[in-house]
């Protein structure tokens, strides 16, 4: 089968993560090709090593050119034949539902909710894609939640398939440390992934768990950055940033390294997500996590002390002084809880296979039309 997937950019981010890792985990004798929109990014390499091709229509994040955009993914396409198109990510959407194309399209829902805080174009967009959501054969949610159901209800989607949750490559091995004392979040410098509320939670710890401290990776998330800063201020945390206690590094394309690390992952987003792919590979790891009650996010929680509202600081100040409390031999059995789950449910061949199932139904509904 040739696939022709369309991506907005080339950047680390959960969606082109995902990506990468299902079209490693392809059958031999199908061959993916990605179309990117914009220019090579940080998560370039990884996305070039995992097809074999990968088309770079050139346009900057700020570009307007739909016009332009539509004839780039025409050429491509053209070019590649594809039998199926799979897009990703609302930009890329809106792109592939006004392409004339051939061949039947999907496209995966990524997210169940956009805010004040989102860009205005990016709502903009994500009710245009609903509104042409006709034109995609299969619309594919990556969570099974009430969320999710309602925000695609929201938007008009149709042709609304059941879920297929995201996947990530399993380490040969668990790297949990029982002796770790540091709680790790990995989340890109956004209003949504809820880092003032993580900081304020751990502020509020800090004293009592003198032992145990916070570190940040992600895009944008660097003490220097404007928003980090004032919500590093308003969290009365400055004190723990220059004693070390918080850090903020930066990206990182290679989360196992810092999940080797970890005592625990926090997820802290405020809405929006569905099933990050961070969550997976903390479990991969056998890296407990503590996360926001979102989408399908509590079933990275093996104790549901570790599920809280989203949003609430005082809720997750809480959870982080309940493991920190916890004795060695509980979070080890946490640890081996999550690794157990990681090797029964994420295996990337099987959510390749169900994204599989799908397009080759597609395929052969088209046959039958001719």
């Amino acid at each position: 089968m040739r696939i022709l997937v369309v991506c907005s950019d080339a950047d680390i981010g959960g969606a082109e993560r995902l990506l990468a890792t299902l079209a490693s985990a392809r059958r031999s004798e199908d061959r993916l090709a990605l179309a990117v929109l914009m220019r090579p990014g940080t998560l370039s390499a990884r996305l070039e090593a995992s097809f074999d091709e990968v088309h770079y229509l050139g346009f900057p994040p700020t570009s307007r050119n739909l016009p332009g955009m539509v004839r780039a993914l025409q050429r491509v396409a053209r070019a590649f034949e594809p039998d199926v198109v799979w897009s990703n990510l609302f930009h890329a959407d809106i792109v592939t539902a006004l392409a004339r194309l051939r061949a039947p399209r999907v496209t995966t829902a990524h997210t169940q909710k956009l805010g004040p805080q989102d860009h205005p174009l990016t709502r903009l967009i994500a009710r245009a894609v609903g509104l042409l959501s006709f034109r995609f054969q299969a619309v594919v949610p990556t969570s099974d939640s009430e969320q999710m159901t309602d925000f695609l209800r929201s938007l008009g989607m149709r042709n609304v398939r059941p879920a297929i949750l995201n996947t990530a490559p399993l380490p040969a091995a668990a790297s949990f440390r029982v002796d770790a004392r540091q709680f790790l979040s990995l989340a890109r410098n956004h209003p949504v992934k809820g880092h003032s509320v993580l900081f304020r939670a751990f502020s509020d710890i800090a004293d009592d768990h003198p032992e145990w401290s916070l570190v940040a990776y992600g895009p944008g998330v660097t003490a220097e950055d404007p928003a980090m800063a004032r919500a590093i201020s308003d969290a009365d945390a400055d004190e723990l940033v220059r004693a070390g206690r918080i850090r903020l590094l930066g990206p990182t394309d290679r989360p196992e390294d810092q999940l080797s690390e970890a005592a625990a992952l926090v997820i802290s987003s405020l809405y929006g997500e569905t099933f990050p792919l961070v969550g997976i590979e903390a479990a991969g790891a056998g890296v407990p996590v503590i996360t926001s009650d979102l989408g399908s996010c509590a079933a990275f929680a093996d104790d549901r002390r570790y599920a809280v509202r989203p949003g609430d600081a005082a809720a997750l100040a809480a959870a982080l002084a309940a493991y920190a409390e916890a004795g060695d031999a509980e979070r080890a059995a946490l640890s081996d809880t999550a690794r157990a789950r990681s090797e029964r449910d994420y295996d990337p061949r099987v959510a390749y296979e169900a994204y599989r199932a799908v397009f080759a139904s597609l395929v052969r509904t088209k046959a039958k039309e001719r």
